[in-house]
């Protein structure tokens, strides 16, 4: 029966690199590479998206993408919930049953959201050293985060795209901002989805934050993941990476 389940996933991913191959080419990205990152919450309240291998889907969609974009057609996976984590690359070879063997298997669902520290945690594992953290106060009361980027150790990279899959907004509002603004000096492109029923205010607001460098992401939200078709999520995740990609370059952030 495995054996059989696993042959139709191995199916599936390459019908739907196809309809992800098919995407890229309508937004004239059928020769473009880019680093592919997922970031996955796994707050308590994502519970049932697990349960129903929601999140199992969406890794796989992401991977498909990532075979056309990425050199070595795969994509690095983050967590994030209280705290942040890195688990390791999906790809062909390892991506079926991948989120209960590598994720439900190995950590646990957290009390609460916080983005800020994936965003750092994934800005240094493309550009190690680039973003430095400091606090600011005293013995560490009342401490704020001052954040920055020394934008002289990355230049003509090769451009960075995160899937980042949420359902609800976060805790760490005022970090998030300084560090999504900061970020903006670096080749990454943010791709939030929002799934589910929440308001998520402040991705709306995160999506037209002033001050950046440079737009650097994007937010749409979908209410019931598993029900929107695979072209319309391939369509709506690449609907503004084309326009960054091309300022960008021109801002000789990537290659």
């Amino acid at each position: 029966m495995s054996i059989d389940l696993k042959k139709k996933a191995e199916a599936n991913l390459i019908d739907l690199s196809k309809k992800a191959n098919i995407s890229l080419a309508k937004k004239g990205l059928g020769s473009q590479k880019a680093r592919v990152a997922l970031c996955l919450d796994i707050s308590g309240s994502m519970q049932e998206l697990y349960r129903r291998g929601v999140v199992q889907d969406v890794t796989e969609k992401l991977l498909a993408l990532a075979m056309n974009f990425d050199d070595n057609c795969a994509a690095d996976v983050f967590l994030f919930g209280v705290k942040d984590y890195e688990v390791g690359e999906i790809e062909q070879s390892n991506f079926f049953q991948f989120v209960d063997r590598e994720i439900l298997s190995r950590y646990a669902l957290e009390g609460g959201t916080r983005y800020g520290g994936v965003i750092k945690r994934v800005a240094d594992h493309y550009f190690p050293g680039a973003v430095s953290v400091e606090k600011k106060g005293f013995f560490g009361f009342g401490a704020k985060k001052g954040i920055s980027v020394d934008t002289s150790k990355y230049r003509n990279e090769e451009p960075v795209y995160v899937l980042f899959i949420t359902d609800g907004d976060n805790q760490d509002k005022d970090e998030t901002t300084k560090m999504i603004t900061e970020v903006s000096k670096l080749g990454i492109f943010w791709q939030f989805v929002g799934v589910g029923n929440s308001g998520f205010a402040y991705l709306d607001k995160l999506d037209n934050l002033d001050g950046r460098f440079i737009d650097n992401a994007n937010f749409f939200k979908v209410p019931k993941l598993d029900k929107i078709t695979d072209d319309q999520l391939y369509d709506q995740l690449l609907n503004e990476f084309p326009a960054w990609l091309k300022e960008a370059k021109e801002k000789a952030l990537i290659k």
